[in-house]
């Protein structure tokens, strides 16, 4: 993949379906990110929001085992024309690691946006960007209400993020699995820092919590909030089957 050189409208895009969880049907097991969801598969939901972001480097991340079991970077291929397919060899240290590992490879003085493909929101992206945008944000997020623990909270005061808690409601704005930042460069040197100073979670390292070292040194993150039709969990198998009965 060729990079751009950077300019305003330059943003590096990061989906993250790396994990090993998988869910099952009569064909067998499959990765989460295949999981159909009103007719579509979790990836082909994804492209299309990001697809027609303008200036746009997309990259994919994937177990290695499963990228060549099912063919993901061509599913991702006919999805998203001119996007790579990263392969992963093994399980991280959580979604932070991953994120770092192919976050570096991107163009650093880019935006970067940041996209967990084990859940979706339902919102044109080009909202939110506008808005960071506009309020001169350096890093931003999607909130929705929910107090349950399997999810990252953020702690707002004056309508910006002061601290982001892993599996801890510290308050009642969970994020939903959708992260940007001005630069590339600003995540990449924040969740190195989460790992140097061991800033674990469950002995894992997480996307959200990279936003404390931003504000640790004085920038800007602020929050978009979804309306609660918005944002559909995809955490689990239960989530998933109870969207599709609608």
């Amino acid at each position: 993949m060729k990079l751009k050189e950077p300019n305003d409208a330059s943003i590096n895009v990061l989906i993250l379906a790396a994990s090993k969880s998988a869910y099952s049907d009569d064909l067998g097991d499959y990765p989460s990110c295949l999981k159909e969801v009103k007719g579509k598969s979790v990836l082909q939901h994804i492209a299309e929001k990001i697809k027609f972001i303008k200036g746009s480097d997309i990259m994919f991340a994937f177990l290695d085992s499963e990228l060549q079991k099912f063919h993901l970077d061509n599913i991702t291929s006919l999805l998203v024309p001119g996007s790579k397919s990263v392969n992963i060899s093994s399980e991280t240290k959580g979604s932070g690691c991953t994120a770092l590992l192919c976050a570096s490879q991107l163009e650093q003085e880019n935006e970067l946006l940041i996209v967990t493909a084990n859940e979706l929101v339902e919102i044109d992206f080009a909202k939110f960007l506008d808005d960071f945008r506009k309020r001169k944000l350096d890093a931003g997020t999607l909130i929705f209400q929910s107090v349950h623990p399997r999810y990252s909270f953020v702690k707002l005061e004056n309508n910006y993020v002061v601290e982001v808690a892993q599996r801890n409601p510290i308050s009642s704005n969970a994020t939903a699995g959708v992260f940007w930042y001005k630069k590339t460069k600003h995540f990449v040197n924040a969740i190195k820092e989460n790992i140097l100073k061991r800033a674990e979670v469950d002995n894992l390292y997480f996307v959200a919590p990279s936003f404390n070292e931003l504000i640790l040194k004085g920038l800007k993150v602020g929050t978009y909030e979804l309306k609660q039709d918005e944002y559909i969990p995809l955490k689990n198998k239960n989530q998933a089957d109870n969207i599709n009965s609608k």
